[in-house]
């Protein structure tokens, strides 16, 4: 992502979390961030992208946050699923995400109101393979009972921890419920209790949005390894195009000029023209 663009989305971000994304306007960020109408269009199709690509900006810097914890550690290791809540917490925090979330939530934009849903399922079902990572294959069964409730616990010790003035480290509070949840895994296998389906968040999934996430990581590889053996200019052309492909509303003309400008386009144009297919 260029440094302008990042320049925008960070004031559109402050004045998100200042303002409320509602009072905010187009011409704020603007005068904010210092650009001209023009060029703001040209980065994003309207405020709402803007908040979209900040989320998405958002869940890229903690997937990558995690993974460099997890780094050379094995994956049943504890402490690293213990860190790697942390990251959200830390994360979600730094970026003032339930400021945001809240105005997301009280707004009668049922688009948004639908992403911000997508994220908790989201994270539910990063919980729910961890979990069965960090404990074993026997709790693969409740693996989405278990999710939920290490969310839960997890979410109302902090809320809980915040509002009482309790002076208690996140990594404890959350070292504590992993225990709890130790406890209860060991419990459910030996009783077979057993309340959500396995595939449960799976199915809260839309069909459309798993097959479309294959096919963009199929897309971003791709293009990864194009960016190896390019020169700078076809390296920024690529790097234009991944920021593009990763909105979740891609302009197809941009795309389509950048592409004409792209040394293998055809090794691209099949995949990209998946994506964006309606």
């Amino acid at each position: 992502m260029n440094e302008r663009k990042k320049q925008v989305m960070k004031a559109a971000h402050d004045l998100f979390v200042e303002k409320g994304f509602m009072k905010t306007s187009v011409q704020d960020i603007l005068d904010k961030s210092g650009i001209s109408k023009g060029t703001f269009y040209n980065y994003f199709p309207s405020k709402k992208e803007i908040l979209i690509s900040i989320f998405e900006k958002i869940n890229m810097e903690t997937e990558q946050r995690r993974m460099e914890v997890l780094a050379g550690r094995p994956v049943d290791d504890q402490k690293a699923f213990i860190e790697q809540i942390k990251v959200k917490m830390e994360i979600s925090k730094e970026n003032k995400l339930f400021a945001l979330f809240h105005e997301v939530l009280v707004s009668e934009d049922e688009d948004l109101k639908k992403i911000v849903q997508q994220h908790y399922f989201d994270e539910l079902r990063w919980i729910q393979k961890r979990i069965v990572e960090v404990f074993g294959e026997q709790v693969r069964p409740y693996s989405v009972d278990l999710a939920v409730l290490l969310h839960g616990m997890v979410q109302n010790t902090i809320y809980f921890a915040v509002h009482a003035e309790a002076e208690v480290e996140i990594s404890h509070m959350i070292s504590y419920a992993i225990r709890r949840i130790e406890t209860i895994a060991s419990d459910v296998v030996r009783t077979n209790d057993q309340l959500f389906q396995l595939d449960l968040l799976k199915r809260l999934e839309p069909e459309s949005s798993l097959k479309r996430k294959e096919k963009k990581a199929s897309l971003m590889k791709k293009i990864g390894l194009l960016e190896q053996t390019a020169n700078e200019g076809q390296k920024e052309l690529l790097s234009f195009l991944k920021d593009e492909l990763q909105s979740s509303v891609p302009r197809r003309s941009l795309i389509q000029a950048v592409l004409s400008h792209i040394d293998k386009k055809k090794e691209l144009e099949e995949l990209i023209n998946d994506i964006l297919e309606k």
